[in-house]
């Protein structure tokens, strides 16, 4: 896994613990970060991956990045990539 990788895996994980705990101020010092991670992902990186990103489901992209998988392929047209950018916070 990629340097930035990690720091995306790290930073989605502080992501989905400050959604859980409703902290809005560290909710948005992790978007910001993963918004960051993402823009410099390079070539190679997973079109799955891309893909959970680009629509926001960060704990699938999470999910994606602990399963270790290198998926190469490009997503389905009909992959359902579920509730995007669901936060909790209301």
């Amino acid at each position: 896994m990629a340097a930035v990788e990690q720091e995306l895996r790290d930073a989605l994980a502080r992501f989905s613990r400050a959604a859980t705990e409703k902290d809005r101020e560290a909710v948005a010092t992790a978007l910001a970060r993963v918004t960051e991670l993402q823009q410099r992902l390079g070539p190679d990186a997973s079109p799955m991956l891309r893909h959970y990103l680009e629509r926001r489901s960060y704990q699938k992209a999470l999910d994606h990045l602990n399963s270790g998988r290198t998926e190469t392929e490009a997503p389905s047209r009909g992959h359902s990539a579920g509730a995007h950018g669901e936060t909790g916070l209301s």
